[in-house]
């Protein structure tokens, strides 16, 4: 029995296009993301207390480590915790100053917090006896402004949680999109070349489009509609599409793109959002949901 996969593939798109309203932090260290699906939204981390101050539980090299969550200081171990490293100058801010210092220098070969993984963070560390005794709890780092942009961190202190945005793909999403927009090339260049039989290859059997101006369902309707409406114009049609954001869950890639359509006739831009599949080694394409910007046609998509 066939499950509805139409019902899946849109509860995945609604996550998916939420996802990707959220910010996105770059790494400032090369450092490296991953992120584990399926999450309904971002991962949400219970916070502890330290007194009334926020402390979260992040793995350092595997190993459970509390840090305290400062929103306008610099990052920090605890060299107590830490054992390795070597001393250098160094500048600590805080919310109205900086001050310099001398610490040791440690490096962490993995820094996770739930789903969201940083590599070789350096960091400094100093003593922070007189901040665990003053907020009553062990403390073996402060999690500054630095590191919660890097993981993509905000803090709800009325629920008392962390929350975390997406990840950064992986390399292995990384290769499974590159392979898909391999695919995709030679179905923009079957629709430019008004090939009807090569563009219906990349359509799946039950393909949908929807755009403002209706829904088509199924490979052989929608391969119909671009055939009479586009593939008769003389000179002919060029459509171009330029992805913006993508994520890849298994064999399915969702992305985000802006397109172009061009002729004589006919000037259409948009956005739209797009899912495939592979299947068989063969990308198809599952959905299009497609929005026009601007339009200056005596033609309907």
């Amino acid at each position: 029995m066939r499950i509805d996969s139409d019902l899946l593939l849109s509860v995945i798109a609604s996550v998916l296009l939420w996802f990707a309203s959220q910010p996105q932090r770059a790494n400032a260290q090369a450092a490296q993301s991953t992120h584990t699906w399926p999450n309904a939204n971002p991962t949400e981390i219970p916070l502890q207390r330290c007194d009334r101050l926020p402390v979260v539980i992040v793995q350092a090299n595997g190993a459970d480590k509390r840090f305290l969550i400062d929103t306008a200081a610099t990052s920090l171990l605890n060299e107590k915790s830490f054992a390795s490293g070597h001393s250098r100058d160094i500048r600590v801010q805080s919310w109205n100053q900086t001050t310099a210092l001398s610490a040791r220098v440690v490096v962490i070969d993995e820094l996770r917090l739930a789903n969201h993984i940083l590599r070789s963070v350096t960091l400094p560390a100093i003593d922070l006896t007189a901040l665990a005794k003053a907020c009553g709890g062990p403390l073996d780092g402060v999690l500054g402004v630095d590191l919660l942009e890097q993981l993509g961190v905000t803090i709800d202190l009325q629920r008392s949680v962390a929350r975390l945005g997406i990840a950064a793909p992986s390399s292995s999403e990384v290769s499974v999109i590159a392979d898909m927009e391999q695919a995709m090339h030679s179905c923009s260049e079957a629709f430019n070349n008004a090939d009807a039989v090569k563009l219906a290859a990349c359509f799946d059997p039950d393909f949908v489009l929807s755009s403002p101006a209706g829904e088509l369902r199924g490979r052989e309707q929608a391969t119909n509609h671009f055939q009479q409406t586009y593939f008769g114009l003389t000179p002919r049609a060029h459509f171009s599409m330029t992805m913006n954001d993508q994520r890849a869950v298994g064999n399915v890639v969702w992305s985000l793109y802006d397109y172009t359509i061009e002729s004589a006739k006919i000037h259409t831009t948009g956005r739209g959002m797009m899912l495939c599949r592979k299947s068989d080694d063969h990308w198809y394409i599952l959905s299009m949901h497609e929005s026009p910007l601007d339009s200056a046609s005596n033609r309907t998509r």
